[in-house]
């Protein structure tokens, strides 16, 4: 519809699959002369054959007169303007052109006017040298209609609405008529007020006059209300229109309705946040708001308080009682704990039987007085359907700043002191102490080993098979690094791995894991199993590494590899830093052929809408969501991030799953893979191959190929 402020350097402003931007792309590849005029004569487009024709460079001639047509004949543009509502359209008109070498030249030309509102926004003309007319025969009246169809094409696939400088509406179509419930007389004339949401403040809409006013586009989401009341988003571009002194005289805004989208985005960030049981918080909107509050304070190092309350002896009521009688008396401490705190503190539930709180502004006198006022209101009786039970709980203390100055660092301590109290005989609290933390000299230990370990091969890999749940086949495996310390045993992944991150040895450690994978996979490939997919997990440390894709490059090299049997599974953290630079290297990832996955989804600061944007294949449902389908019956998140994955055409894997019942609930919801100790523990090489591989291919032989009847 509209034609002017369209050329090739606003490109990176342009709404992907926007029609205007295909009409001109194809305009600038037609094989006649198009030139495109406002309602000033104002040249605003030429295409390649034009400047051919005439000579002149649309750069040349871009918000100019039109220097090629003879003086005698330059009202020509003016005719077409004030004749407008008699004259529709030229077909075939003859007139001379004078070319930039002064050459004449004989056309027939023809001309559409692009009305906008009641006035006029653009005349298209197209041009043809007399000589050309016989042997090319353009047909300029499908030249005319292709115009119109892209007119018709930009208002069937998306909501345009155009406003005059002062926000007035000049023009909606149906579209827009449709999502908003007006009709289109009730919306022209009207300014954006009649559909105002007032969710947004005002210094946003400041924000937006500003940058349009000053002719640059504005892109971002707006939400509105229809005239029923109900809201809708849009992802909205807004382009201003500029006369021959850059003056915006109108603006068009093209929107596409995200309504749905918004809303999934919604329901899973509340149930990410929130505990369904006792509608409290949870750790991670814990942590995130502590962050908040430490940051805040850290100036003026105002202290804050942070409980970690553990109640005691809670397994046996669950399992003598049952989980009902146990949810129940879940909620009551809920209720209790946030009795014992102001609107300014912070009471979450951590997991399990476990809750934790911060205190703002608070020294140890009143940490403690608040502990003993917990521990008070724990120890009076809960009537459970008319039956008295009585409950302690164990308190851990940890101070900010003395014990740290990292949301994070004052859980971990109060946790700790936690479980001194636990072990010194419970119903108690104590505040954090150093010297309770024997961890800091395991670590110490751990560091040293640790350097040692890469260069006598102490590592080892383990796999662990994953299930797809529409064939029943063994669809890949997931390579998990192993470490026995010659000094210390068997140490855990959840131990060495950070401290590995920390120090930088991931970087090594990971080379040697990806060149192993990859290694091993050819390895089975070549002795005849069926080819699958390797999945190995990318640290925060790794992916920022600015060798990494050399590293990938070269194990698939050496492995002799086919890229698109490995896939590297990075965190919902790394996908939400730096965007920009997440994408550029996640596409130079996709590009060689591997595929990328989400691990531990939902587990982040989950800003849902890179979901669409990053070059990603599969999401990795986290095991905490997983359980939860036989801890509390709830399976409203798995089912929520299932279906949006979905939505964005992306694989879903849940990891964690243990028994039939996940399995059943999965299949019901549409998960397309698992992966968890009901397929196998993660295995050594040998034993993968014995009882996974060897299993899978006599299976396939008798029961097409699938390994287990789920």
């Amino acid at each position: 519809m509209i034609f002017s402020q369209w050329k090739d350097d606003d490109e990176s402003k342009l709404i992907a699959l926007n029609p205007i931007y295909f009409f001109l792309k194809i305009a600038k590849l037609f094989p006649a002369p198009i030139v495109v005029f406002d309602e000033q004569g104002l040249i605003k487009f030429m295409n390649r054959k034009a400047e051919e024709l005439v000579g002149w460079s649309e750069k040349e001639l871009l918000d100019k007169q039109c220097p090629f047509i003879p003086t005698s004949e330059k009202n020509l543009n003016w005719s077409f303007i004030k004749n407008i509502k008699q004259v529709k359209s030229i077909e075939k008109a003859k007139i001379t052109v004078i070319t930039k070498a002064g050459e004449p030249l004989l056309t027939t030309y023809s001309a559409i006017v692009v009305p906008s509102g009641d006035h006029v926004d653009s005349i298209v003309i197209t041009f043809t040298e007399q000589r050309e007319i016989c042997s090319k025969k353009i047909n300029y009246r499908d030249t005319l209609k292709e115009l119109r169809d892209f007119k018709f094409a930009l208002d069937q696939s998306s909501i345009v609405s155009v406003t005059d400088r002062k926000g007035i509406f000049t023009y909606v179509n149906q579209k827009f008529c449709e999502v908003s419930k007006y009709s289109r007389e009730e919306l022209l004339g009207k300014d954006y007020q009649v559909i105002n949401s007032e969710f947004h403040r005002s210094e946003f809409f400041k924000k937006i006059w500003r940058t349009i006013s000053s002719g640059h586009v504005w892109k971002g989401e707006i939400k509105n209300k229809d005239k029923n009341g109900n809201y809708f988003w849009v992802d909205t571009t807004i382009v201003p229109f500029t006369n021959e002194v850059g003056r915006p005289y109108q603006y068009v805004s093209i929107h596409t309705d995200i309504t749905e989208r918004k809303k999934a985005l919604e329901e899973i960030n509340f149930l990410v946040y929130n505990d369904e049981l006792t509608s409290l918080p949870n750790k991670r909107k814990f942590i995130d708001k502590l962050r908040s509050h430490v940051e805040t304070k850290r100036k003026y190092q105002n202290p804050i308080a942070v409980f970690c309350i553990d109640l005691d002896r809670f397994k046996i009521l669950n399992d003598s009682m049952g989980h009902r009688f146990g949810d129940i008396f879940l909620k009551k401490v809920a209720e209790r704990l946030k009795s014992c705190f102001s609107k300014h503190d912070f009471v979450a539930r951590q997991s399990g039987d476990e809750f934790i709180v911060y205190l703002l502004n608070a020294d140890e006198q009143k940490a403690k007085q608040v502990a003993q006022l917990i521990m008070k209101e724990i120890n009076v009786p809960f009537f459970i359907e008319g039956h008295p039970y009585y409950s302690t709980c164990s308190i851990g203390i940890s101070m900010y700043p003395i014990d740290g100055d990292k949301a994070e660092e004052l859980v971990i301590k109060a946790n700790i002191a936690m479980y001194r109290v636990k072990k010194n005989g419970k119903n108690n609290h104590q505040f954090y102490d150093a010297q309770m933390d024997q961890q800091v000299r395991r670590e110490m230990e751990l560091d040293k080993y640790l350097r040692k370990a890469l260069q006598y091969e102490e590592f080892d890999l383990y796999y662990q098979p994953k299930l797809d749940l529409h064939t029943g086949e063994i669809s890949g495996m997931e390579a998990l690094l192993r470490w026995e310390c010659p000094k210390m045993g068997m140490v855990s992944p959840n131990e060495f791995i950070p401290l590995a991150e920390e120090t930088g040895l991931i970087i090594p450690i990971g080379e040697w894991v990806l060149r192993k994978a990859c290694q091993q996979n050819k390895l089975w490939q070549e002795a005849g199993y069926p080819p699958m997919r390797v999945s190995v997990n990318l640290s925060v440390r790794q992916f920022q590494d600015p060798n990494l894709v050399l590293t990938v490059i070269k194990a698939l090299e050496d492995a002799n590899l086919d890229p698109k049997y490995l896939e590297l599974e990075i965190t919902e953290n790394i996908a939400m830093d730096n965007k920009d630079f997440v994408n550029q290297k996640l596409e130079t990832l996709r590009e060689l052929g591997v595929h990328i996955s989400i691990d531990d989804f939902g587990t982040g600061y989950s800003s849902l809408s890179y979901l669409g944007k990053y070059p990603i294949n599969t999401l990795k449902i986290d095991k905490a969501f997983v359980d939860e389908i036989i801890h509390s019956k709830d399976t409203s998140v798995v089912r929520a991030i299932i279906a949006l994955a979905h939505s964005f055409n992306l694989n879903v894997i849940a990891e964690g799953v243990e028994v039939q019942e996940q399995i059943d609930c999965l299949k019901k919801y549409a998960c397309d893979e698992i992966q968890g100790y009901i397929l196998s523990k993660p295995l050594k090489t040998e034993a993968f191959e014995e009882q996974i591989l060897k299993k899978s291919m006599l299976l396939d032989d008798k029961d097409n190929g699938r390994i287990l009847n789920y």
